[in-house]
């Protein structure tokens, strides 16, 4: 992700019909059903095994694995927008793998329905370098807070960009978040990305519009620990070099392993929100000068040490020491809306329990906070937003 960027929406607003918003129901409900037929017959047909067959496998990261489908004359994915210069034979992608969280930490670091929650889930996951909101048809309510559509445009650098031998692929997309049942009546999270054009949506000087379909499904197969199974293209059109087609594609497909830990930052750093409401109205706790670790007490001669702002787990204000302070960057959005990381400091009991906490709770009361307890229901608001890609500043805190 580029440090520094500032991305103004390029485009005039975008206001939609009815028939607009209908169409875009009626597909991301049609994308959903096909790929669930496909989510299943993976699960109970080919018990999870990939057909070697039919797949190649072409990336992997930790657990999860990239496959690219074996030229066979058609393709699985759902149709793309018609664009100038688009590959007419650009293959399927199939990623499945699993990771280390709840099948809820995943939606909680997916949904991203607002600008600033985009960033923040960029900033951990980097899966794209500028992007804004178009028009929001379904936002995440109290009773639903995962459950989002909304229509998005989004920049991702490609490489040999900056030297100009290609230009950056940007798309116009409609993204659906939720959970939805599989015949067992098993609860399943899902993720769909897919290119809509529309005429304010217009090219963008030295960028190729692209496109793309991607439906993703997430699985909790065991405690702390979850299914990962995406299908789909992106066909990045125009002039790009073939050889960096799919190796930027299968990158952008693993980006998926880091939804899990984006949702636990977000998580954490909603703990932090309320522990420092919390001590604004009750002040905070006098500790004893031990570590709430290791109770190792702290003499007079290392007192000094301990008056650094990184000594102290900042939920439980209790001293840590050097052996035991766990650190984690979270992202925030500041007061003039640029995007800055910290280096905050946590004891391990903490950190553990603020991991293990329901994701729904932290998602409420992100709702709460942006809608004043509202519970919108269906809300189609159109977006003029500016993307801010800021250089991150690093501090302890």
């Amino acid at each position: 992700m580029v440090k520094g960027r500032f991305t103004v929406n390029p485009f005039k607003e975008l206001v939609l019909t009815p028939d607009d918003v209908s169409n875009l129901h009626e597909m991301s409900s049609a994308i959903l059903d096909s790929n669930l037929s496909r989510y299943e017959d993976f699960i109970n047909v080919d018990k999870g095994k990939i057909v070697l067959a039919q797949w190649k496998l072409v990336k992997s990261k930790d657990n999860t694995r990239v496959y690219q489908e074996k030229a066979t004359g058609s393709t699985t994915a759902a149709p793309l927008p018609q664009t100038s210069g688009a590959s007419k034979d650009l293959p399927s992608l199939l990623c499945v793998g699993t990771t280390v969280g709840d099948m809820e930490d995943m939606m909680f670091g997916v949904v991203n329905p607002t600008l600033e929650i985009m960033r923040i889930k960029a900033s951990y996951v980097e899966d794209l370098s500028g992007a804004a909101v178009l028009a929001n048809i379904v936002d995440p309510t109290i009773e639903n807070p995962f459950n989002s559509l909304v229509v998005k445009w989004m920049e991702i650098d490609i490489p040999l960009q900056s030297v100009g031998l290609v230009r950056n692929r940007d798309y116009i997309y409609v993204e659906a978040t939720g959970f939805v049942r599989l015949a067992s009546g098993e609860k399943v999270g899902y993720h769909i990305l897919h290119s809509v054009n529309f005429p304010e949506t217009h090219d963008l000087p030295n960028r190729v519009r692209a496109n793309l379909s991607i439906c993703g499904f997430f699985r909790q197969i065991r405690p702390n620990a979850s299914e990962i199974f995406v299908t789909g293209l992106m066909d990045p059109g125009g002039d790009m070099i073939r050889m960096l087609v799919v190796p930027t594609i299968a990158n952008a497909f693993l980006s998926t392993v880091k939804y899990a830990y984006c949702g636990q930052m977000k998580k954490l750093q909603y703990m932090l929100e309320k522990r420092y409401a919390e001590a604004k109205e009750l002040g905070t706790p006098n500790r004893e000068h031990v570590c709430v670790t290791c109770s190792q007490p702290i003499t007079n001669r290392r007192l000094g040490d301990f008056g650094k702002t990184d000594a102290t787990c900042k939920l439980c204000f209790g001293y840590v020491c050097g052996s035991c302070k766990i650190q984690r960057k979270l992202s925030f959005v500041t007061p003039d809306l640029l995007l800055a990381q910290r280096k905050v400091t946590f004891c391990a009991v903490c950190l553990n329990d603020s991991i293990r906490a329901p994701a729904a709770d932290a998602a409420r009361a992100q709702i709460v906070s942006s809608t004043g307890g509202l519970s919108k229901h269906h809300s189609y608001i159109h977006g003029s937003e500016a993307s801010t890609i800021s250089e991150y500043g690093s501090s302890c805190g």
